[in-house]
C-alpha cells in the first residue's frame, strides 16, 4: 500500500539529511581523532552505522513509492515516461546505501548532466544516459548505458542492459 504523499515527503527529506550526515563518515582508513592508527574510533564507527541503518531502511521503503507495480508498459504516454524518469534519477542518481553496513554510493553527476533519456520505441521503454566517470576519449557507444523496463513473473519492474 502507497505512502500517503505527505509522509513519503517527510521521509524523503529525513533520508536527505541521514545521507548529508553519513557522507563526511565515508573515508578511507582510520579517523583523524584515533588513537590507535589501525583502528577507527569506535564512536565514529557505532554512528556510521546507525545511520546507515536507518538510510537503508529507508531506501527499502521509499524505493517502491517510486515504482508502482501496476504500471503499465504497453502503452506510451507521458504520465508511464514521467514516473520511469522519476524512478531512474532516484534509483541510479541519488546516494543509496551499498550492501557493506555503513558504505553508500553518491553519484558524480545529475540526470540532466548526463543527458537522461526514457523513451517508448519498439512496444518498450528504454532509458540512456552518457556516463560521464568514463574517459571521454572513449566512442559514445562504450559510455551509453541502455536499459529496458520489464516485469518479473509477479509483475515487479526492473531494468535490465540491453
Amino acid at each position: 500500500m502507497p505512502l500517503p504523499e505527505e509522509t513519503a515527503a517527510e521521509l524523503e527529506g529525513m533520508r536527505t539529511r541521514l545521507l548529508e550526515m553519513l557522507a563526511p563518515l565515508q573515508r578511507e582508513g582510520p579517523s583523524p581523532e584515533s588513537k590507535d592508527e589501525g583502528s577507527p574510533d569506535l564512536e565514529e564507527q557505532a554512528l556510521r552505522h546507525s545511520l546507515w541503518s536507518a538510510v537503508h531502511a529507508l531506501d527499502v521503503m521509499l524505493r517502491d513509492e517510486h515504482l508502482p507495480v501496476d504500471l503499465d508498459l504497453d502503452h506510451n504516454g507521458e504520465a508511464t515516461r514521467q514516473i520511469l524518469y522519476d524512478f531512474v534519477a532516484w534509483e541510479y542518481f541519488t546516494p543509496h546505501t551499498l550492501e557493506d553496513s555503513g558504505d553508500i554510493t553518491v553519484p558524480r553527476y545529475t540526470p540532466e548532466e548526463s543527458g537522461l533519456r526514457v523513451f517508448f520505441e519498439y512496444g518498450r521503454w528504454f532509458v540512456t544516459w552518457l556516463m560521464l566517470e568514463k574517459d571521454s576519449s572513449q566512442p559514445e557507444a562504450q559510455r551509453r548505458e541502455l536499459l529496458v523496463f520489464e516485469k518479473d513473473k509477479d509483475g515487479h519492474l526492473f531494468l535490465s542492459e540491453v
